[in-house]
């Protein structure tokens, strides 16, 4: 599991290394499966403000929502800039 996380965080980072501090972005996160769920996402915020741990909450929020949610669907993070 720690390796999971690991992976994730380093690959929301490696999306976000070209953006400023100051810079705005939101997030969706969607189940590109189970195509019924809506998706839910972070508001717009500064970069510096979206920490692991939005994100991290975020997933959770997925999980939880989707009644039929599988460990094995593709859950789909969108960043807008």
């Amino acid at each position: 599991m720690s390796h999971f996380l690991a992976s994730v965080t380093e690959l929301f980072e490696y999306a976000l290394r070209d953006l400023e501090d100051s810079d705005m972005i939101g997030v969706t996160i969607s189940n590109e499966v189970n195509v019924k769920d809506r998706a839910i996402g972070i508001s717009f915020r500064r970069k510096d403000q979206i920490t692991g741990d939005v994100i991290w909450s975020k997933f959770e929020k997925v999980a939880q929502s989707n009644a039929r949610f599988n460990a094995l669907d593709t859950l789909v993070m969108t960043s807008i800039l």
